[in-house]
């Protein structure tokens, strides 16, 4: 819709290539927001009215841009882009709100509940990457596959009210929902006065009422899940770092790049070496977290120096075959290699992911466990941001290195 091949215009030309990073900007931003506001100022627990209506929002959001497949934007392709820019904020408004509720509830529930939380997520990646893989296959038409990628997105959506519908109903839900909508006040006591006799022995793990009722919330949550909040952060910039700029890049080896098919070398390659891998990988990572967890709770920087070893990975993916080489050497030279490679790699972001999401609540009283879970959350999206931020800060750098050239 931003680009047209036989009428020569620099404007939308610019529209065109700017508009990932501008999506993911917005939509990254917008959702850090709006989890810091709903988290932080607004008292977070579960409200099923929240929920409905976020979703409601969403669906909303989807069928107007369903809609926009079936309009020609030729004259008002600025117009379009802006509107586009609108509609993913209000999508990323309502999805971090929407999440603040899961992740409150996730949190608050035994560890195996919050696995299968983030191991949803990965599931929800694979299901898009498969979804994008069908598409091209099916059709080369970029409207067609348009359409058939909304109207699965709002089927999904409807599909999930439905489900959340029956979940609400369950005697699970209603304890530890209603129990969420008690303790997650901020002028609460977080602790019951019948627990400080029972808890002499632990002074130095929580603090006393009268401090946690001075100090934020925010802060006691940092304070006693750092470990896990910089495991997050590194184990996300390691991954970003990569992923998807630079692997999705990564061409095919010899012999397959002689390979007659130009479908796979051209258009599946990217999609199945890097994408798919990837996030199965990843899924797999999150399952093995439920059974297996090295190092235990007791270890939180043992766990920071692994996710800290995955910069590894840099060097390693450096000797793959990369258009520019960059002073690195091309070592390896078949294309199994990287595919395990990839697998290592997504399987390590999964696994650290996930541990650190489950210890994380664990560290503190439940009556902080939903704020912890929506830090661990706000640390992804804001290592999001600062990705996306870096790389139009390149590009902007980039066009002013060539203006001066000029």
């Amino acid at each position: 819709k931003l680009h047209d091949s036989t009428v020569f215009n620099a404007s939308i030309s610019t529209l065109a290539l700017s508009y990932e990073n501008i999506v993911t900007l917005c939509s990254s931003s917008t959702n850090l927001i709006t989890i810091i506001l709903v988290t932080f100022v607004f008292v977070p627990y579960i409200y099923k009215y929240r929920v409905y209506t976020s979703f409601s929002v969403i669906i909303i959001c989807l069928i107007i841009c369903l809609s926009f497949t079936f309009v020609d934007v030729t004259r008002w392709r600025l117009l379009f882009f802006i509107l586009t820019m609108i509609l993913v904020g209000i999508q990323s408004i309502s999805s971090a709100v929407a999440l603040n509720c899961f992740v409150s509830l996730a949190s608050t529930l035994p560890s195996r509940y919050i696995q299968a939380f983030v191991s949803g997520q990965a599931l929800g990646g694979l299901f898009i990457i498969i979804s994008s893989i069908v598409s091209i296959l099916i059709s080369s038409n970029e409207s067609i596959s348009a359409t058939i990628y909304f109207i699965t997105a709002i089927l999904v959506i409807i599909s999930n009210i439905i489900i959340y519908y029956f979940l609400e109903k369950s005697h699970l839900f209603q304890i530890y929902s209603s129990s969420i909508r008690e303790i997650n006040n901020r002028y609460e006591a977080l602790f019951h006065e019948s627990l400080s006799t029972s808890s002499n022995h632990n002074d130095n793990q929580f603090s006393s009422l009268t401090s946690l009722e001075i100090r934020p919330r925010l802060l006691v949550a940092y304070k006693y899940t750092k470990w896990n909040f910089y495991g997050i952060f590194l184990t996300f910039v390691s991954t970003l770092s990569l992923f998807p700029a630079y692997l999705s890049k990564i061409q095919p080896s010899y012999p397959s790049m002689n390979y007659p098919n130009k479908l796979w070398n051209d258009r599946l390659y990217a999609q199945v070496m890097t994408f798919l891998l990837f996030y199965i990988g990843d899924t797999f990572g999150r399952v093995i977290s439920l059974k297996v967890r090295i190092p235990s709770l007791l270890y939180p920087r043992v766990l920071f120096f692994i996710c800290l070893s995955r910069f590894l990975f840099i060097i390693l993916f450096g000797f793959c075959h990369f258009p520019n080489r960059n002073g690195f050497p091309y070592l390896f030279q078949n294309d199994f290699i990287y595919a395990l490679l990839i697998l290592i790699f997504s399987l390590s972001h999964g696994y650290c992911n996930s541990i650190n999401m489950i210890y994380a609540p664990r560290r503190v009283h439940e009556q902080l466990s939903s704020t912890v879970g929506a830090l661990m959350i706000m640390v992804s999206l804001f290592t999001l941001l600062l990705r996306e931020m870096s790389f139009i800060g390149d590009e902007f750098f980039n066009e002013v290195e060539l203006l001066i050239k000029c």
